[in-house]
């Protein structure tokens, strides 16, 4: 029920690891230097944390054509190129010369059978590309392509208050249309947040309550992007 280990350190933050560091730290340690090293393709999987929701996507470093390739067999409905995070898994299997595929969906603490279907059906086709999969297993195929996001941003909100979500995750928007309301409890206040430039929305926060500066809208900002 929680990413972080007894000593209060989140694995995902720890690793390599080191030999006599903390618990969280020991795990990495072991995990990198006794699994790891016999993995060629890596996936792994998380979901938005703190009420906020994942639109499912494969997220990769720019400029592997490896990792390009693999992430257009595992065919989520996002694609996002984005930078590894220091002392992440994700980061040490990079340096390892491991290809690695990031899968974001959904949020945490909630079972969401779509989001899980789109992992497992991803991972599925990766397994079959790989010919790691028998004949008998049959495979779901997406009925288009990934959708590529280069560059996004965060939507925050700029008032406290109750958040009245007015768009869904996944969906593209256009410039100046409604995404949200922020409102006080009473009903005398009422702030629409707007988006800014056209885009899909890729993470929303799910949280009833926001307050001045949390982020709320997780949106592509490629230029000139439109929805096909």
């Amino acid at each position: 029920m929680s990413r972080n280990f007894p000593d209060g350190r989140d694995l995902n933050r720890v690793f390599p690891g080191s030999k006599n560091g903390s618990l969280a730290s020991q795990f990495a340690y072991q995990f990198s230097t006794e699994i790891l090293p016999h993995a060629d393709i890596c996936i792994d999987f998380h979901t938005g944390g703190a009420s906020r929701y994942n639109a499912p996507q494969i997220r990769i470093s720019k400029d592997n054509e490896v990792s390009l390739a693999l992430a257009h067999v595992f065919n989520a409905p996002f694609l996002l190129y984005s930078k590894n995070i220091d002392k992440s898994y994700r980061a040490t299997c990079a340096k390892k010369g491991k290809t690695v595929l990031l899968f974001e969906g959904g949020k945490s603490l909630s079972n969401d059978k779509l989001i899980a279907k789109e992992g497992v059906d991803g991972t599925m086709r990766v397994l079959k590309h790989l010919e790691m999969l028998g004949s008998d297993f049959e495979i779901e195929t997406q009925k288009s392509t990934s959708v590529i996001i280069e560059h996004s941003h965060w939507i925050r909100a700029k008032y406290s208050g109750l958040l009245h979500l007015k768009i869904a995750c996944g969906a593209f928007v256009k410039k100046g249309e409604q995404l949200a309301t922020i409102t006080d409890p009473y009903g005398t206040k009422r702030h629409i947040v707007k988006a800014a430039d056209n885009g899909y929305i890729i993470n929303t926060n799910e949280a009833p309550i926001v307050y001045q500066g949390d982020a709320i809208f997780h949106i592509s900002s490629d230029k000139n992007q439109v929805n096909d």
